[in-house]
């Protein structure tokens, strides 16, 4: 016997490490208000603790239990806190890791570029979010069109947002007078509008002047013009010398001027497939 789609929702969760800090907290308030959105679980993770950590985590949980409706479940293992969190995702379906950050350090008590180092290892797609109050929902999320096959990653995870959360799927399209870029660029949009319009997903293309290099400024400073709940971006799995000097363009986006709140995922050999 096959489960619908809504079955298998019931199993999905959100992982929150969650370190008794500041950007931890910030991570978790945009965790409960995902877990609302997709009508999901919360996992909360705290790794190596001593017993008033335990107690405190369980203290949390039961405070989101009782006044967020939302199945919360608690794991203190010891351990190697990546390897531990990779693993539990996969245990317990989480669709998403949220991670707070401040542009310098992270909630899992490390660098931005460490941990963007870590979380490049993951087969879970990560939100990082800024620190500061958000006023954004997740009626609009963004992403930037590109010329390779791997975006159709981003596509696909935008729709899960405009089926579950009936967000606005918000399209920047750059300019492209190079052949290869066009054809890249025309081969994911025919994809997209495919899928969008099978699953009557709402949806909007934004044409900006800039070309594919210059184009994710663009979509950034446009996500917060319309308080976008997430932009959702590629990270760079083998960054190159020039990124060395500039940055990677998912560290880049994570850093944004604007606080917008940035969904990475790591490209793979297999989509990432949630639903059907």
């Amino acid at each position: 016997m096959t489960t619908t789609p809504e079955e298998r929702r019931k199993n999905w969760n959100i992982l929150v490490p969650y370190n008794f800090d500041s950007l931890s907290d910030i991570a978790l308030q945009e965790a409960i208000a995902l877990s609302k959105a997709f009508e999901t679980g919360l996992v909360l993770l705290h790794c190596n603790p001593d017993e008033p950590a335990k107690q405190r985590l369980i203290e949390i949980a039961s405070h989101i239990i009782a006044n967020h409706g939302i199945k919360t479940q608690c794991f203190v293992p010891d351990g190697n806190i990546p390897e531990l969190m990779f693993a539990l995702a996969r245990k317990t379906e989480s669709i998403l890791i949220v991670i707070g950050h401040d542009c310098k350090k992270t909630s899992l008590q490390s660098g931005l570029n460490k941990t963007m180092r870590e979380m490049r290892k993951s087969r879970t797609p990560f939100l990082m979010v800024p620190e500061g109050l958000h006023s954004k929902s997740f009626r609009n999320i963004v992403y930037c069109m590109g010329y390779q096959k791997t975006e159709k990653e981003k596509i696909l995870w935008a729709s899960y947002f405009g089926r579950i959360c009936k967000s606005q799927i918000h399209v920047v399209m750059p300019k492209a007078s190079d052949q290869f870029f066009k054809t890249g660029i025309r081969s994911n949009l025919q994809a997209m509008d495919k899928l969008y319009n099978l699953a009557e997903i709402d949806h909007k293309a934004v044409p900006v002047d800039a070309n594919v290099h210059k184009a994710m400024s663009s979509a950034l400073e446009y996500s917060n013009s319309i308080q976008a709940g997430a932009f959702i971006i590629l990270t760079t799995l083998r960054p190159d010398i020039f990124d060395f000097f500039s940055g990677t363009d998912d560290i880049v986006a994570v850093r944004n001027i604007w606080s917008v709140p940035v969904l990475c995922i790591n490209p793979r050999d297999d989509l990432y497939v949630l639903c059907n």
